[in-house]
């Protein structure tokens, strides 16, 4: 692990609201798998933001825990469709970089 982060992990991050607890978890360089646990949790929460999840929780109320409450405010289809991309590129190379 690079000691101030992975360089292309923190540019895609930047995409995220700084309140998300992903984009802490990139900027404070925690563990890959913990990076990806993470991105998982908030692609599913976008992929479907009615569906309840195992704790009970819907993806909406899970994302909101997440630190994207202001971020769905404003959220149009478009946006959610954009994060969800951006969500899976990230724990795609969190699972790689975990891989090395």
């Amino acid at each position: 692990m690079y000691p101030k982060g992975n360089p292309i992990l923190i540019e895609m991050a930047s995409q995220l609201p700084e309140a998300s607890k992903l984009y802490q978890f990139v900027m404070t360089s925690v563990n890959y798998t913990s990076i990806f646990d993470q991105a998982r949790e908030d692609f599913l929460g976008f992929a479907d933001l009615e569906k309840e999840t195992k704790k009970g929780m819907t993806g909406l109320a899970v994302l909101t825990k997440n630190g994207y409450e202001n971020y769905l405010q404003d959220m149009e289809e478009e946006d959610r469709l954009r994060m969800c991309g951006i969500l899976q590129m990230l724990a795609d190379l969190a699972q790689e970089l975990d891989e090395d």
